[in-house]
């Protein structure tokens, strides 16, 4: 019985690997058609770049070898997102700060402390690096850069990384699926109650798009136009 629930659980971290990468790519083809950034947390990718640079360490010292290449992957996807969202004009300086000083705090609990103090770090890093993706969803105004299929493929390998934790007893692990879960609900809630604004606004990007015209976001996550002002996005989505 032993055996086969350490196979079931190395299939879940199989299945969750490939989703945890997957959902990467919804938001990566949203950005390269239209460059709407509105709703997006440039912060939320920068800070899972350091996240995954300590879980890497955790579970290489910890053994769980079956979780490593969804890290190893997570990695190379954030940074291709990453690139993806300065190209399109989000700003950028604020949160590569804080996911170096974020990256700085695990490092410390790695090198003070060990194993056991980067699992309580661990343990919260989810929280951290998802609430500036739930606050930028629900302050925006309209979040039409925010790609629905990216944060329904999160909530899945959330759960699937949990239910992984759990099978093996691992806690920093279920505490992120517990995590993801609930960001991923509350941003796709965000979604669905203006689902109307939001997808007069993602035909207005694409017609924009369309006509050569890229679409940006202000500080507080209102749509632009870089050509010609505010112009029809805002008009749209109102």
């Amino acid at each position: 019985m032993a055996g086969e629930s350490i196979d079931i659980a190395a299939a879940i971290a199989v299945v969750a690997t490939v989703m945890t990468v997957a959902c990467g790519w919804p938001q990566l083809q949203r950005l390269r058609h239209t460059g709407d950034v509105r709703g997006i947390s440039f912060t939320t990718t920068t800070l899972s770049i350091s996240s995954e640079l300590g879980w890497l360490m955790y579970l290489a010292g910890e053994g769980l070898w079956s979780a490593l290449p969804e890290t190893v992957l997570t990695i190379a996807v954030d940074i291709v997102l990453t690139l993806a969202l300065v190209r399109a004009g989000a700003r950028w300086v604020g949160a590569a700060g804080i996911a170096s000083a974020w990256g700085a705090v695990l490092a410390g609990c790695m090198v003070i402390g060990g194993a056991p103090a980067m699992a309580v770090a661990l343990s919260v890093t989810y929280a951290v690096q998802l609430v500036p993706s739930v606050w930028a969803a629900w302050r925006a105004r309209c979040p039409s850069g925010v790609a629905p299929a990216a944060w329904t493929l999160r909530l899945i390998q959330s759960v699937l990384w949990g239910v992984y934790g759990y099978m093996r007893h691992d806690q920093p692990l279920l505490v992120l699926g517990v995590i993801g879960s609930v960001a991923s609900v509350a941003v796709l809630a965000r979604l669905f109650l203006i689902r109307t604004r939001v997808a007069l606004a993602q035909a207005a990007v694409v017609a924009l798009s369309s006509a050569g015209k890229r679409v940006g976001t202000d500080r507080y996550g209102r749509g632009h136009e870089y050509e010609g002002g505010v112009g029809g996005v805002e008009r749209a989505a109102a």
